[in-house]
């Protein structure tokens, strides 16, 4: 930052803001190491230091709904979406005896489109 002498104050304040924001932040970070098992099982190290947190590594972590595992498959990913439709269908178990048989087909249609 280059700022005139009277501007040092404002800038040093700015500074601080800006460094808080990013602990901030750095507070909903995750940390994954990714690879096959065989690499991932000759690591030791669960805890990364960045500036004050020390941030826990995690096996999975989910991102804009999608389960990303540390192993390069999607074994998590489709459990999690697995569970969660079963757990919505069973949810509209109740609503299919008050339904015509025709709008019981288009709901669940609707509800499998849905999921993918």
């Amino acid at each position: 930052m280059s700022v005139p002498v009277d501007g040092a104050q404002a800038a040093v304040y700015q500074l601080s803001t800006c460094l808080l924001d990013v602990e901030a932040w750095l507070t909903k970070t995750q940390v994954m190491w990714l690879g096959s098992q065989h690499l991932l099982s000759r690591l030791d190290i669960v805890h990364v230091p960045i500036l004050s947190l020390c941030i826990r590594v995690q096996d999975t972590a989910r991102d804009l709904a999608v389960v990303i595992d540390s192993r390069p498959s999607l074994g998590e990913h489709v459990a999690s979406v697995s569970r969660s439709g079963y757990y919505q269908l069973r949810q509209l178990r109740p609503m299919f005896q008050c339904l015509s048989d025709d709008a019981t087909k288009t709901l669940v249609q609707a509800f499998i489109g849905g999921l993918l």
